[in-house]
């Protein structure tokens, strides 16, 4: 069944009917809000992390508007982080993929492309043929490509795929070095191997939450959701990690079963495993210092533990994974 269609002002009625307060904004303030700085649809979806009254479920329990508002400026700005952020561990996955082959007296740097693409299910190659042909026609692709486009060098190759087919390649790689270095018995390189491995199951996280904030989707607005798929597909490093916090055990099943707040702690732990510049983490470090002294300014949400706990998960992760020195 359609919804209707509410103005403005019978927006603000239907917040009032579900329990919604207008404490820290008036509701002429709010509906200014509406019009020139969000939409409902959005912003409401922030509700989904509170509880509904006990004989009422039309209504929310300590919810105000404000808090609506705070939390959906809050995630506007975390979105910002992590897209700069997935920016860097691509870059930073790419230089020591490089180096790797760099410094491999077996590799020649072209026949690792090569082996891979041959490597791809039908499907696969499709869809890699399909992206390079696209990213052909880019002004920033277009001559690299039409260079190299029959026998592909990998420094060329992982400049022109997008990032999901270079976490794809990624695995590859960590995989075909693992092969060798367990035939050659070099238990350094098998470490270093097994790192590559667990670095491919973080960034399939990071891919999710960054593809989410690319397109502006809010990544705060549902923390309550708890699911069995999301515990299994967080990777063993995050949840080890994790605990290293001084997280518990029932607290840290909880947290990781959601799938936003399992791939927003995915992407600050990568960053903080592959990203080797200092300047670059220095930077980032401050940024998300910035952002959590950003949580608690306006409201402490001291009446939601969902949201308290999680965002002080998210403070505890980013003072200890990115400590400013």
């Amino acid at each position: 069944m359609r919804k209707k269609k509410l103005n403005y002002e019978e927006q603000i009625e239907d917040l009032k009917r579900r329990g919604i307060t207008f404490n820290d904004f008036t509701e002429e303030e709010a509906l200014h809000y509406l019009k020139y700085n969000n939409n409902l649809f959005k912003l409401s979806s922030y509700r989904k992390n509170y509880n509904k009254q006990l004989y009422n479920k039309a209504q929310y329990i300590h919810l105000d508007f404000g808090e609506l508002v705070d939390l959906a400026t809050i995630d506007m700005y975390l979105r910002r982080i992590i897209l700069q952020m997935a920016l860097d561990i691509e870059h930073f996955a790419k230089v020591a993929l490089l180096r790797r082959i760099s410094t491999s007296p077996l590799e020649d740097g072209y026949a690792i492309v090569s082996d891979y693409i041959n490597s791809l299910a039908p499907t696969q190659l499709g869809h890699l043929q399909s992206e390079l042909k696209r990213n052909a026609q880019s002004p920033y692709c277009h001559n690299a490509y039409q260079k190299y486009k029959d026998d592909m060098p990998v420094w060329v190759f992982i400049e022109i795929i997008s990032f999901g087919s270079f976490i794809s390649f990624y695995k590859y790689c960590a995989e075909r070095f693992k092969t060798n270095d367990c035939e050659s018995g070099n238990k350094a390189l098998e470490r270093d191997d097994k790192r590559m491995l667990d670095n491919f199951y973080l960034m399939l996280s990071v891919k999710q939450v960054r593809n989410a904030s690319a397109h502006n989707n809010c990544i705060l607005n549902d923390l309550k959701d708890k699911t069995l798929i999301a515990r299994k597909q967080t990777s063993w490093v995050l949840n080890r990690e994790i605990a290293k916090l001084g997280t518990g055990s029932t607290s840290r099943i909880k947290k990781i079963s959601n799938i936003r707040i399992s791939q927003i702690l995915s992407c600050f732990l990568v960053y903080h495993r592959v990203v080797t510049s200092e300047e670059v983490s220095r930077k980032i470090a401050l940024t998300l210092h910035t952002w959590v002294n950003r949580l608690y300014q306006k409201h402490d949400f001291s009446k939601n533990l969902v949201i308290k706990t999680t965002f002080n998960l998210f403070k505890s992760s980013i003072d200890n994974w990115f400590p400013i020195l």
